[in-house]
C-alpha cells in the first residue's frame, strides 16, 4: 500500500503572537566572553567537568563573533557542553530552530534537543555531523535514526527545523532546501543542548528559536493521509480511502469528498458527522477505481464545500496519486538480517526489545508472518558462540560487518521500528517465490524452490536458509540464555544460487542437506533441537545493490524428528544426533560402554599437531587391529581414506593433507569394529 503523508503547509494558521523567542548572533559579547556567564537563558551543562563556551571572532557568518566549540576529549566528547534553555517543555504548537554552522574539514558537529526542562534526562533529537560529510537526525544516540543527508565543509550552511509539534512533523531545511520531514518517537523539546564530541571542530553564528502555540480559527480541514497501492495486479476494482483532520476551530459537519482521474469526477456528500478540532475522519469513497488490463491511473483526491464555508487554508485539501496495474505484484515480506553473539554485552539489551518487535508482527510464523528475520551469531567480541559457522562469516563478509548488535531489513541499515517494516511492507514485489521444505529420517532435508520474475532482474542470488525458531543455550557471556530465529545452515552455502530473473524468466532448483541434531559445537552446522524447530527463509537478493528484493518463510514438513540412539565415546554414552548411534537404548549403551572406554584408554590416540597446516600425525596403541582412518569435510563428503591393514603396538601414521582447503574436518578411525571420531582443523 501506498501511504501519501502531507508533509509540508502543515503549520499552523494563528491570531496572537510568539510566546516564546531568542535569537543570538553573539555581537553583543565581547570576544573572550563565556556566554552563559553573560546571558541567562545560555547555562553550562549541570555536571562536573563540563565547561562555558567563548565567543570568538576568528569566523562568523554575520557581522564578527561567533562561537566556536571543539572537543580535546579523547573518547567522548567535551568537556565544552551548553545549554539554551526555552523556560518550558512544548508540545504542541510550532517550534522553529535555525542557525548557521560551520564545520572544519572531516572533523563533525553536533546538537540535540532535550526533551524535559530538567537537563540531562530525556534526549528528543540528535543531529549529528559526522567527519565523512553525512548528517542524520536520530534519537536514542542514533539507535533510531529519522532522516539522512549531507552537509558541505569548511564553509558556512543554515540548518533549521520546522517543528509542528501539534501534528508531530518535523521538517529539516539545510541552505532553505527541505531535505525531509518525520515523525519523531519524543514528540516535545525544553532546550537545545550544543556539545562538541571527539574530534568535533565546528563554529556556529545566529541562533534563533521560537515557539508559537496551537491556536485553531475557523474552518480549517486537512487531507491528512491517502491510503491507495502504488501496484495492483489486474483486473481489480480499487477503494480510494483517506483521512480528513480538522486543524480549525470549528467542528466540521459536514464536507464533499471528491476524486479524478483527470477524465471522470467521483463526489460523496459527506453530512451528519461531528468532527471536532483535531480529530479525524477516515473516509473510503463509494466509487472504486477499476483496472482491467495494464495501466496507469493519475488520480487526485480532494475534500471540498466543508460546513459550505471557505477553508482559511485550502492548500493542504487535496493529494495525488499514481496507480499502477500490472500482471503480477505481490505483498511485499521484509526480512531482517541480524548479526548478534552471546558474548556481545550491547546485544543482550538490544535483542529483548528487537524480538518484541519481531514477535508483534509473527515474525516467520507460517501463513501470517509480517516480516522474516534469520539471525547470525558471531564469534566475537567473544570466542564462544556455538551457533557461529562459516556461513555466518560469508554473510558478516557480505555486509561488511563490524559491530554488533547490527541489524539490516531488506540488504539495508535499520531503525528497527514498526514504522520501517511498515514501509518495507509496502513496497511492490514483483517475484513469485514459492518452495517445499520436506524432511526424511528426520535428519536429511530437501528443499525445492521456484522463483519466477515480472520484472528486470537479470542478476540475482536467491537464498536458502534453515532457521532455528528457538533455542536454549547458557554458555554464552552476556546473560543471554534463549534464542531465536538462529541461522543453522544455507543452502547450497551463504554465496546463494545466481538466477537470472529477467522479466518473464523462471528458476528452479533443489537443494538437500543432512543434519546431525544436539551436541552444537562452533563451525557445526549440527541444530539444536530437531527440524520440528526450524524453518526455511528464501530469499532474492539483487547482487549490484544486495537489496533483497522479496522473502518467504516456508513449513518443514515430513519426518522431522530423530529417533534417539547412543554410541559410547571415550567420556561415555552420546547421542550422535543422526539416529543412526550403535545402540537404540540407553541402557543398553552403558552396558557396553564400560569395556569401550576402557579399550579406548588403551589405545590413546593423539591427532598432532591440531590445528594442522599440510602434515600431522595420528599417534595410537593397537593390538593386532586392522586399522582404517577415514576424513570426511564439515558437510560429510569423504576426501582421504587409508587402510593401514592390521597393526600391533605403539605407532605414528604421518599424514599429508596439504591438498586439502582451510577448514573443519571429522577424522574417523576403526580398529576392527570399533570407531572413534576426532575433529581436525586444517589451517
Amino acid at each position: 500500500m501506498k501511504k501519501i503523508a502531507l508533509l509540508l503547509s502543515l503549520f499552523s494558521v494563528f491570531t496572537v503572537n510568539a510566546q516564546f523567542s531568542f535569537t543570538d548572533d553573539f555581537e553583543s559579547y565581547a570576544v573572550g566572553d563565556y556566554i552563559a556567564a553573560a546571558d541567562t537563558l545560555w547555562v553550562v551543562w549541570p555536571a562536573a567537568g563540563a565547561e562555558d563556551v567563548q565567543v570568538t571572532d576568528n569566523n562568523a557568518f554575520s557581522g564578527s563573533n561567533s562561537i566556536y566549540l571543539n572537543s580535546t576529549a579523547a573518547t567522548g566528547g567535551g568537556p565544552q557542553d551548553v545549554v539554551l534553555e526555552f523556560g518550558e517543555l512544548f508540545d504542541e504548537g510550532d517550534f522553529m530552530l535555525s542557525a548557521n554552522f560551520y564545520v572544519n574539514n572531516n572533523t563533525g558537529g553536533y546538537f540535540n534537543f532535550q526533551a524535559e526542562t530538567t537537563i540531562g534526562e530525556t534526549w528528543s533529537m540528535d543531529c549529528f555531523m559526522n567527519d565523512d560529510g553525512s548528517i542524520e537526525f536520530s534519537t536514542g544516540g542514533g539507535g533510531t535514526v529519522f532522516l539522512e543527508s549531507t552537509y558541505p565543509f569548511d564553509t558556512w550552511f543554515n540548518i533549521t527545523m520546522n517543528i509542528n509539534l501539534t501534528l508531530n512533523h518535523w521538517q529539516v531545511m539545510i541552505d532553505n532546501q527541505t531535505v525531509g520531514t518525520f515523525e519523531n518517537t519524543i514528540n516535545q523539546v525544553a532546550s537545545l543542548n550544543l556539545y562538541p564530541l571527539s574530534g568535533n571542530q565546528y563554529y556556529i553564528d545566529d541562533v534563533s528559536v521560537s515557539h508559537e502555540p496551537f491556536n485553531p480559527i475557523g474552518i480549517n480541514a486537512i487531507l491528512s493521509d491517502l491510503n491507495v497501492p502504488s501496484y495492483v495486479q489486474f483486473p481489480a476494482d480499487i477503494d480510494i480511502s483517506g483521512t480528513v483532520l480538522n486543524y480549525g476551530a470549528e467542528t466540521i459537519e459536514s464536507m464533499d469528498i471528491v476524486w479524478t482521474d483527470g477524465t471522470d469526477t467521483y463526489t460523496d456528500n459527506i453530512t451528519g458527522v461531528s468532527i471536532a478540532t483535531l480529530e479525524t475522519y477516515d473516509f473510503t469513497h463509494s466509487d472504486q477505481l477499476s483496472f482491467t488490463a495494464a495501466d496507469t491511473a493519475n488520480i487526485t483526491v480532494s475534500i471540498e464545500n466543508i460546513n459550505s464555508g471557505t477553508d482559511v487554508d485550502d492548500s493542504n485539501n487535496s493529494l495525488s496519486a499514481e496507480i499502477y496495474s500490472v500482471e503480477f505484484v505481490a505483498q511485499r515480506l521484509p526480512l531482517y538480517e541480524h548479526f548478534t553473539s552471546n558474548t556481545c554485552g550491547p546485544c543482550a539489551s538490544f535483542n529483548p526489545g528487537f524480538q518484541t518487535l519481531l514477535d508483534a508482527n509473527d515474525v516467520n510464523q507460517i501463513g501470517n508472518t509480517k516480516v522474516a528475520c534469520i539471525k547470525y551469531q558471531v564469534n566475537w567480541p567473544g570466542t564462544g558462540d556455538q551457533s557461529f559457522n562459516e556461513d555466518v562469516g560469508t554473510r558478516v563478509s557480505h555486509y561488511g560487518v563490524s559491530g554488533v548488535p547490527s541489524a539490516h531489513i531488506d540488504g539495508t541499515t535499520t531503525s528497527s521500528s514498526q514504522d520501517e517494516i511498515d514501509e518495507h511492507r509496502n513496497m511492490p514485489s514483483f517475484l513469485d517465490i514459492t518452495a517445499t521444505a520436506v524432511a526424511t529420517d528426520g535428519t536429511d532435508l530437501a528443499v525445492d524452490v521456484s522463483v519466477s520474475s515480472y520484472y528486470d532482474y537479470p542478476s540475482a542470488t536467491i537464498h536458502i536458509a534453515v532457521v532455528e525458531n528457538v533455542y536454549s543455550n547458557t554458555a554464552g557471556s552476556n546473560g543471554e540464555t534463549e534464542f531465536h530465529q538462529v541461522m543453522r545452515k544455507m543452502l547450497p552455502s551463504a554465496n546463494g544460487t545466481s538466477a537470472d530473473l529477467s522479466n518473464g524468466n523462471t528458476t528452479t532448483f533443489s537443494e538437500s542437506y543432512t543434519f546431525a541434531m544436539g551436541n552444537v559445537t562452533q563451525n557445526s552446522f549440527r541444530i539444536w533441537e530437531d527440524l520440528s524447530n526450524c524453518v526455511v527463509v528464501v530469499f532474492v537478493e539483487d547482487q549490484g545493490t544486495k537489496e533483497v528484493l522479496d522473502s518467504r518463510v516456508f513449513e518443514i514438513t515430513g519426518n522431522t524428528n530423530v529417533t534417539p540412539t547412543w554410541e559410547c565415546q571415550a567420556t561415555g554414552c552420546v547421542d550422535p544426533g543422526t539416529g543412526e548411534g550403535e545402540y537404540s537404548t540407553l541402557a543398553d549403551c552403558e552396558a557396553q560402554c564400560v569395556s569401550d572406554i576402557a579399550f579406548w584408554n588403551a589405545v590413546d590416540i593423539k591427532l598432532m599437531p591440531n590445528p594442522a597446516q599440510d602434515n600431522f600425525s595420528i599417534e595410537l596403541n593397537p593390538s593386532s587391529q586392522n586399522v582404517l582412518v577415514s576424513i570426511y569435510s564439515i558437510t560429510g563428503k569423504r576426501v582421504s581414506e587409508f587402510d593401514y591393514g592390521s597393526l600391533q603396538g605403539k605407532q605414528t601414521i604421518p599424514m599429508n593433507i596439504s591438498t586439502l582447503q582451510s577448514g573443519i574436518y571429522t577424522v574417523k578411525i576403526q580398529l576392527d569394529n570399533e570407531v572413534s571420531i576426532h575433529k581436525l582443523i586444517k589451517q
